[in-house]
């Protein structure tokens, strides 16, 4: 009987994760391919990068927003990062897509032996000397910046990874499916734990500098209806606070370098201080998806499910919007 009970459970959570895939995957094919889902600031602000379903990568100028160029990209980017201290931009993509782009060299890295499927998720590790790579079929892989494998840790179900970060302080890794893990180089499982009581699929997470705490955002479920959730949790698996403002899902968080501001992209755009008190929100007439603060802490970029690029101030005013 007790194994029927942690059989039935699986196949509602395996149900629950692929409606949930499922929508998207109908979402982005109604959009045609408009829906930018990434957007990241270099490390000094020189280069803005937006990414997404139309198979472009486009730099811009991350102080005069001037567009500098587009890459023609083979497949649809799910999620671009910045190495923390040089000008190579790691990129997670559909099939054989998951590559580095070193934009002083145009020198261009490929992960070899990738998941034929692609990647969801990529991050650095807080010196720039690892990469982790997240998977449609729930395989997690450690690089370094030479695109060699370190490491595959294969976890114990076959979901897909949705999200990825490493820790700002240690070599540990974090990730986003069914349940929240977290893992070392290694491959040992740290912790995991469930997210709240009710199935919902998670979408970003990110740690503070501090290292003390990290933030996560889920898709909620209209159909219930079930509010997505914006969470501050204690790497022991402890809650801290949670928030459920937003009328639709968060896609991605993001913090100032200080750690002192906390800006979502869900319906709207929302500035919370690092204790989870909403401050500024910024209207937008469609849902964000991409979001990064710029390294002074004066500019947030956003990009949205139709195609749009967005500059906002500190208090989230709306300053521009960038030219495709």
């Amino acid at each position: 009987m007790f194994m029927n009970y942690i059989t039935s459970k699986l196949i509602i959570i395996a149900a629950v994760l692929f409606s949930f895939l499922t929508n998207a995957q109908t979402k982005t094919a109604t959009n045609e391919g408009e829906i930018l889902w990434t957007a990241n600031w270099s490390h000094n602000g020189g280069y803005i990068a937006i990414g997404g379903d139309d198979k472009k990568i486009r730099i811009y100028d991350g102080k005069t927003f001037e567009l500098l160029k587009t890459h023609n990209h083979q497949s649809e980017v799910k999620r671009l990062r910045w190495h923390p201290k040089k000008n190579i931009l790691a990129i997670a993509a559909i099939g054989n897509g998951s590559k580095l782009i070193d934009l002083d060299t145009n020198k261009t890295i490929e992960f070899i032996g990738l998941n034929s499927n692609g990647s969801r998720a990529i991050a650095w590790n807080h010196n720039g000397k690892l990469i982790a790579l997240a998977d449609f079929e729930g395989i997690l892989t450690v690089w370094n910046t030479n695109g060699e494998l370190i490491n595959t840790i294969n976890k114990k179900t076959t979901y897909s990874y949705v999200g990825v970060d490493w820790h700002p302080k240690k070599n540990e890794i974090i990730t986003l499916s069914e349940n929240v893990r977290i893992y070392n180089v290694k491959g040992d499982l740290l912790n995991q734990f469930k997210h709240r009581k009710e199935e919902a699929l998670m979408l970003c997470v990110k740690w503070h500098k501090s290292g003390k705490f990290f933030v996560m955002g889920d898709y909620g479920d209209p159909d219930i209806p079930l509010k997505p959730l914006l969470q501050f949790w204690k790497e022991d698996g402890t809650i801290i606070k949670q928030k459920d403002l937003s009328k639709s899902e968060y896609r991605n968080v993001s913090w100032n370098k200080k750690g002192k501001r906390l800006a979502t992209a869900s319906d709207d755009l929302r500035i919370w201080n690092k204790k989870g008190k909403l401050l500024y929100s910024g209207k937008s007439k469609d849902k964000l998806w991409g979001i990064d603060w710029s390294p002074n802490g004066k500019h947030i970029v956003t990009s949205s499910e139709k195609g749009k690029i967005i500059i906002w101030n500190k208090k989230a005013k709306l300053i521009t919007s960038l030219q495709k």
